[in-house]
């Protein structure tokens, strides 16, 4: 079993779900959050359930902050046996009102901070020839989704990463496995940011209120998401000798990839616009 894991971006959501889970199974659970208040809620709710859950300060976006938090990790565990990549934003709205610096923010975490703290535990696991990185991709991440153009190609980028390091790192004995949710409940949108404000007659409107309200279609009546299924996954993924490169999580999730099985872009697209109910975009068939 893997003993040590380290996970980042537990504040809320699926990484605290992943982390309490975790620390329920025997493992030496490190918690990685930014803010101190969430620090302190995070390890009082450890405590009140009696689990073992060490929870640090980092922001993967600081060069500083990761190096100072796997030190701690090293000084409370003496290693580091697995990776979570959790910590992830979200910008949200057309491409059109998408502005350069909102891209650079939106890749400065999910891309450049995930490549970051990954980066710097490389050299401990391919020297032990053992150990798990896990990245938190997304359903988006293999279909991307209107009005979401930054956050997908963030996430488009993660699946690329990890695939490459996946073949770098076999013959070393490293896995790397990519989780591929889709709607959980979550503060990632409270924690991200929307584009620039849209003007009163902005052409996108009526298109984004169609699509979201389609977009339960993929899921079964009555399907209400829970994060503690991402948690399982990822313990499934831990405990297994050969984890599989993708590990598809959520009732929308392999619904969207059962669609895309065996098809052309095209034909994949004109069933998610005839299932969904997408009008607008049924006009230009």
């Amino acid at each position: 079993m893997t003993a040590r894991v380290l996970i980042t971006g537990c504040s809320s959501g699926l990484g605290r779900a992943t982390a309490l889970h975790l620390a329920t199974t025997g493992r030496r659970v490190i918690a990685t959050v930014r803010h101190p208040h969430a620090q302190q809620a995070l390890q009082d709710e450890a405590r009140e359930a009696g689990l073992d859950l060490h929870v640090i300060r980092m922001d993967i976006r600081d060069p500083s902050s990761v190096t100072r938090g796997l030190d701690e990790a090293g000084r409370l565990t003496g290693g580091i046996d697995a990776l979570v990549n959790n910590a992830g934003v979200e910008t949200a709205g057309p491409m059109e009102h998408t502005s350069e610096e909102d891209l650079i923010w939106q890749l400065e975490t999910n891309v450049v901070g995930t490549y970051r703290i990954t980066r710097a535990v490389l050299p401990a696991m391919r020297q032990a020839r053992a150990g798990h990185l896990v990245f938190i991709s997304s359903l988006v991440g293999r279909a991307a989704r209107p009005f979401l153009s930054a956050y997908c190609a963030s996430k488009y980028a993660v699946e690329g990463l990890a695939e490459s390091l996946h073949w770098e790192m076999r013959p070393f004995g490293v896995t790397v496995s990519l989780v591929e949710p889709g709607r959980y409940p979550s503060r990632l949108t409270h924690n991200g940011r929307s584009t620039q404000p849209a003007p009163e007659d902005c052409p996108y409107g009526q298109l984004r209120a169609e699509y979201s309200a389609g977009l339960t279609a993929w899921e079964p009546d009555g399907y209400e998401p829970d994060a503690q299924e991402v948690a399982l996954a990822i313990e499934e993924i831990l405990n297994a000798d050969r984890p599989p490169l993708r590990r598809p999580v959520g009732a929308d999730t392999l619904a969207t990839f059962d669609a895309q099985q065996g098809r052309t872009f095209e034909e994949y697209e004109h069933d998610v616009i005839t299932r969904l109910g997408f009008n607008a975009w049924r006009r230009h068939l």
